[in-house]
């Protein structure tokens, strides 16, 4: 999976990559730091990357509860792909943080929170279903990462982005990175399950209300 060429945070000269990590939104920042460190352990032995992908008996039968954020954080073996995948992680989820639907807190970090619980609860809600379909990881970090492009590139349609110095509007760019990944016979149902949950999450929070006239989706008052 290219990387897009879309600008993140350039680390402090002077304060070097803490300044940068620092300089994260609050979420960004948890999510990105927890996904490295996790991936991390996984793939040097200090924990097994079984116990880590999302088993549902396992979680039935032996209460294995961290089954239920474990997923999102273990992006995968290292490669090339896994390393564009914690790069897309940041870059976007830093930009959509900073500009989320306004769900009831005023388009803020609260309202990505928001954000990022109904995706993960869609995403084990839908699992078993995408899975009668096609093969699908049972990680949903790159998942999530999906939902959250997608729903930016909503949010911000006409925003610029560009893979490989090929220049394109963010609408396109979900679109584009599906199409490179399925050229480059890379895995793709994982980013086709985040996109199809992200385009739910977009048609509750902006089509409804302006066809229907419905607000459905409310940042919980305890975010």
């Amino acid at each position: 999976m290219p990387p897009p060429n879309n600008n993140v945070n350039q680390i402090d000269d002077t304060g070097g990559p803490q300044a940068w990590f620092n300089s994260l939104p609050l979420i960004t920042r948890y999510w990105f730091g927890l996904a490295f460190l996790t991936t991390c352990a996984a793939n040097f032995g200090i924990v097994s990357p079984l116990k880590l992908i999302y088993l549902w008996d396992n979680i039935y039968e032996n209460f294995e509860i961290w089954r239920f954020v474990s997923p999102f954080l273990f992006i995968g073996k290292f490669d090339f792909n896994t390393l564009m995948a914690l790069y897309m992680l940041v870059s976007f989820s830093q930009r959509y943080e900073m500009e989320p639907y306004n769900t009831g807190a005023g388009g803020g970090t609260a309202d990505y929170a928001a954000a990022l619980m109904f995706g993960a609860a869609s995403i084990f809600a839908t699992y078993p279903l995408v899975g009668m379909v096609m093969k699908v990881p049972p990680i949903f970090g790159r998942t999530l990462t999906f939902f959250v492009i997608y729903t930016w590139s909503k949010r911000h349609p006409a925003a610029p982005a560009s893979i490989w110095g090929i220049q394109m509007k963010a609408i396109h760019l979900p679109f584009a990175y599906l199409g490179l990944s399925v050229l480059m016979g890379n895995m793709y149902s994982d980013l086709l399950h985040g996109i199809a949950v992200g385009h739910l999450f977009y048609f509750l929070v902006d089509v409804v209300p302006i066809v229907y006239g419905k607000d459905v989706i409310h940042t919980p008052q305890f975010l």
